[in-house]
């Protein structure tokens, strides 16, 4: 009897599932050219919507469980919308990429019949957001070439944030206006909270854009706070300084000179990062490397590195990128690393030695 209740049960919720997904956005399996064809039907003319997505984008993952099945993103895009999804690292999903500059996740593209893109939306939404951001991004004057003329007619920062963050959704360069507004707007505009964020976030580490912000970095973090400030700055250049630092940045086309590596090590220092946080020293690390002082970092490791929390996950990065450089290592360099790793080894034992002596001792 619990058996054909519980199939019983497993039976309703297998329905409810497909009910649930029946009332969300149709996603259509067919190639965008098809959707194409279908969006030009004259006897149902549609709009096209363009999921793109990648297999490690969380955002994506989560409007795709939680928000796309709901039934008041159904009402709204199934009638208007010939609704498609593509992976942008397989298969057509890397074309449609390169075609449309697809380059942050998740994006949507909002298409006419003709394929010709009309707006995009970008980021996370629940679905009701969703909707009011792409009823927004369909109005003409919220376009690319709207946002723009609407610039070049009154230039100001209530026409050039919308304009700005136009450019930067869409994978274009957002800095020549962003410049052009900190020069021209009153101080209460260009330290404010969404111009500030938005400035930071999108100029190129050491560029002339940046530095002249770096220059009012006092009253940024007054503006902002200095965590917040130092937090988006230390993330520009974060994920390089892994790269530099394992030598593999060629795979990722990254590429900085040692020059350019001291000077993103040299502007972090200034901004007094906590050293107690594991990563903040990756530049540091990618300087050594970026000079081959193997020396010098041995020393850094035996003075910084080795005193991290064993489970932390940037001590094991740290310790990988030491070991990887015994190939290049001299005899006395790599009695050196075996002296570090011995160090760590002894102090993890007289951990696991003392943990076991409380084991032991519990009756």
């Amino acid at each position: 009897m619990n058996k054909i209740y519980t199939a019983f049960l497993f039976a309703c919720f297998l329905l409810w599932q497909v009910t649930v997904s029946a009332q969300g956005i149709n996603f259509e399996h067919i190639t965008l050219n098809e959707a194409i064809s279908k969006a030009g039907n004259p006897a149902e003319p549609k709009l096209i919507l363009v999921d793109c997505y990648t297999s490690w984008c969380i955002p994506c993952i989560e409007m795709a469980s939680t928000e796309f099945p709901k039934k008041v993103a159904g009402d709204y895009f199934n009638p208007k919308f010939v609704s498609v999804k593509f992976d942008m690292e397989k298969g057509e999903g890397k074309e449609i990429a390169q075609k449309y500059n697809v380059k942050a996740y998740p994006t949507f593209l909002l298409l006419n019949a003709k394929g010709q893109e009309i707006n995009r939306v970008v980021g996370k939404s629940t679905a009701e957001e969703f909707i009011e951001k792409v009823t927004t991004a369909l109005d003409p004057k919220n376009s690319l070439p709207g946002l723009k003329a609407a610039y070049e007619e009154k230039k100001g920062m209530d026409t050039g944030m919308p304009y700005a963050l136009a450019l930067y959704q869409n994978s274009q360069d957002p800095v020549p206006v962003l410049d052009e507004l900190f020069e021209n707007s009153q101080d209460f505009e260009r330290f404010s909270k969404n111009y500030l964020e938005l400035a930071l976030g999108t100029t190129k580490f050491g560029s002339p854009f940046f530095r002249k912000l770096m220059l009012e970095k006092v009253r940024i973090d007054q503006a902002i706070g200095s965590e917040v400030a130092n937090r988006i700055i230390f993330d520009k250049v974060r994920k390089d300084m892994y790269f530099i630092a394992n030598e593999n940045g060629a795979r990722f086309n990254i590429a900085y000179t040692p020059k350019e590596v001291e000077e993103v090590a040299y502007t972090l220092s200034l901004l007094k990062l906590d050293p107690s946080v594991p990563e903040h020293h990756m530049p540091k690390v990618a300087l050594y490397v970026a000079n081959n002082d193997l020396d010098g970092m041995i020393r850094y490791y035996n003075r910084y590195i080795g005193r991290l929390r064993s489970d932390d996950v940037f001590k094991g990065m740290y310790d990988g990128i030491l070991h990887s450089k015994l190939t290049k290592a001299s005899p006395e360099q790599r009695a050196a690393i075996k002296a570090y790793f011995q160090n760590l080894a002894n102090r993890l034992k007289k951990e696991s030695m003392q943990y076991q002596e409380y084991t032991d001792n519990i009756k």
